[in-house]
């Protein structure tokens, strides 16, 4: 499977925006050009939600960035070691999987530590005593996996190493004076007399070597006396090495200081916090704190940048977060050519057409694809939205041509649809301010002076009245804490061809004077202008580069 490439509108979409993405992922994964997949940066509107459902469409995903994070690199999928793994396992995994550390977890996968090698090895070199097991809390099942050891008796309370290791190498006598209660002892060879000193000292655990046994009158007295008896293949050398290897991880890991990343990280944190510390390898967690690989400098370094096909726009204040780490491979839009940067050649196809709808139905007709009647409908929707059904100055013979095309395929009246569309669409009942104005709001900057620009289509002016005072309010804060020079809100009236707007900010006087109106109570009406790209931006732009 190739890479995913994301096909990706404007923030604050409208309809175009959607539905172009939509359309055009779909076209990109049918000429087999990219693995694309069609993704949303806001929340869509309700003209949006009925062109979908009306076509059985789902909602694209949101995404909210293109930042690299660590999930997206190749971080090794490591063994997570258990507390209390024996040494001697962890040792031999990571010689298999050449590993030089491993994360080890609690009974949770909550990260608790991190072993490496150099951890072990510095406890072999370091001197440890004959109480290491004693100190490690060992298990009893840790030594007898260790010694690959048979169990002749196992006392039941026996669960940990409670007492100093000996080996019984002097005679009974001498040995008692060296050995307590509780301790284990590795006896070496036939010694039955050592085991019944053995006895009396009360030890907890005695260790047969070279696959030996007791009698079973021993046997028996060992267990009176609660004494463990296991008999192990290897011989008192190679016992006497092997059982400090019956050690815990948890004893010799690195437990404070940990340096770890979780899989939300962006690739930039993980950069400059790797700048700072010298670790071989971080531990990677997810968003449960579950311990689930590590991440090492080299991986991060050869992280690929996410792929992203942008469609109805070209400025990167509309564009996804993280715009500028990621790989832009094709812009399909209407707009003018703003100031997008990318790192390499890319397709770029703009063309001066009503909707970027339209020139996405063009790229199925230029490749004899067959236009499914699905995304038919929703590029007849889009194309109906972006050019106010054919009423907006920016519609073209070419938008109108393509419509009449998807309107056979998708099996709709074009009229019947659209006001259908519009009337979805244009409800403000149940909004908020805030919802009304981002819902269609784009920022605009002109040399050192910017200005935001809201459009709501609807199709009851006089219904917005309740709203007015908080709208303005709201508009007055949007202005003076982005420091523009104001902001505007058109309420158009497609029907009817006339717009009512709305002015907040320092400087309404360049919006009066721009349209030569009277601003009265904030407000003034524009008969004839519904088109924000064509007859607003442009009367806007000379007034502010004047």
């Amino acid at each position: 499977m190739k890479d995913i490439v994301f096909v990706s509108g404007h923030k604050n979409p409208d309809s175009d925006s959607i539905c172009s993405a939509i359309a055009y992922a779909d076209f990109l994964f049918k000429i087999g050009r990219y693995n694309a997949v069609p993704v949303r940066l806001g929340e869509i509107n309700k003209e949006t939600e009925y062109i979908l459902k009306r076509f059985h469409l789902e909602i694209p995903v949101l995404l909210k960035t293109v930042k690299q994070k660590v999930e997206d690199l190749d971080y090794d999928k490591v063994t997570v070691f258990s507390k209390e793994l024996t040494l001697k396992t962890a040792w031999s995994l990571m010689k298999q999987q050449n590993l030089k550390s491993a994360p080890v977890s609690d009974d949770h996968n909550q990260l608790l530590g991190l072993l490496s090698t150099s951890n072990i090895i510095e406890g072999y070199m370091d001197e440890w005593d004959s109480q290491i097991l004693k100190a490690a809390n060992t298990p009893i099942e840790n030594v007898i996996d260790t010694l690959d050891a048979s169990i002749l008796y196992l006392d039941k309370q026996l669960k940990t190493i409670k007492g100093e290791v000996h080996i019984a190498a002097m005679t009974g006598e001498e040995a008692m004076k060296r050995v307590n209660e509780n301790d284990v002892v590795i006896v070496g060879g036939d010694r039955d007399e050592a085991v019944e000193h053995l006895i009396k000292a009360k030890v907890s655990l005695i260790i047969l070597t070279g696959s030996l046994a007791i009698s079973k009158k021993l046997l028996d007295k060992c267990e009176a006396e609660h004494i463990s008896v296991i008999s192990t293949p290897f011989n008192t050398f190679m016992a006497s090495q092997q059982i400090i290897q019956a050690i815990p991880v948890e004893y010799v890991m690195q437990k404070g200081g940990l340096m770890t990343f979780s899989t939300d990280d962006t690739v930039d944190y993980v950069k400059e916090v790797m700048s700072e510390t010298r670790f071989r390898s971080y531990p990677v967690l997810d968003f449960m704190g579950r311990v689930v690989g590590s991440i090492s400098r080299f991986q991060v370094l050869n992280g690929m940048k996410k792929k992203v096909v942008q469609v109805d726009h070209n400025e990167r204040s509309q564009a996804i977060d993280g715009i500028e780490e990621a790989e832009i491979l094709e812009i399909v839009d209407h707009h003018r050519v703003a100031d997008i940067q990318t790192i390499g050649p890319v397709l770029f196809r703009s063309e001066p057409v009503g909707c970027t709808a339209t020139i996405v139905a063009k790229c199925y007709k230029e490749h004899g694809l067959e236009i499914p009647s699905d995304m038919a409908g929703i590029m007849l929707g889009a194309i109906i939205s972006d050019t106010l059904l054919f009423k907006s100055p920016t519609c073209t013979p070419t938008d109108t041509k393509i419509a009449r095309e998807l309107a056979q395929i998708a099996g709709v009246d074009i009229q019947e649809f659209g006001m259908e569309m519009f009337k979805a669409g244009t409800s403000l009942a149940g909004k908020t301010v805030e919802e009304i104005f981002n819902q269609d709001y784009k920022k605009f900057t002109f040399g050192d002076l910017s200005a935001g620009v809201a459009q709501v289509n609807t199709m009851d002016i006089e219904g917005f009245a309740p709203y007015k005072a908080e709208m303005l309010a709201y508009m007055d804060q949007v202005a003076r804490e982005n420091h523009m020079e104001f902001t505007m809100l058109l309420l158009t009236d497609v029907i009817n061809a006339t717009s009512e707007v709305f002015v907040a900010g320092p400087r309404p006087d360049y919006v009066a004077n721009a349209f030569k109106v009277e601003l009265v109570d904030q407000q003034a009406s524009l008969p004839g202008v519904i088109s924000r790209k064509k007859q607003v931006v442009p009367v806007i732009t000379e007034a502010l580069t004047q």
